[in-house]
């Protein structure tokens, strides 16, 4: 499925379509009540989740595809932990 097909489902498939296939990939704070969740999908692009944890309920999802003017994965950098072994400058 393209990026163009999953936007023109209905967003009650959309979002089931992320928990059956998508791969959970990091989570980032929008506001202190607000998660997003990253998820990667099957056929190349990413979906986000704004989960509300004061109402504990997914509020909306939004997909992109790496790359394009709406690439988000930028936001998530400063949440990747790098395991210590690693040298500090490659």
């Amino acid at each position: 499925m393209t990026l163009t097909q999953f936007n023109a489902l209905p967003e009650d498939r959309q979002f089931a379509l992320v928990y059956a296939t998508g791969t959970y990939v990091a989570r980032r704070w929008q506001e202190v009540h607000e998660a997003v969740l990253l998820y990667h999908l099957p056929d190349g692009f990413f979906v986000e989740l704004t989960y509300d944890t004061d109402a504990n309920e997914v509020q909306y999802l939004f997909a992109f595809e790496a790359g394009s003017e709406d690439d988000r994965l930028e936001d998530y950098a400063m949440f990747v932990q790098l395991p210590g072994w690693l040298p500090e400058a490659l």
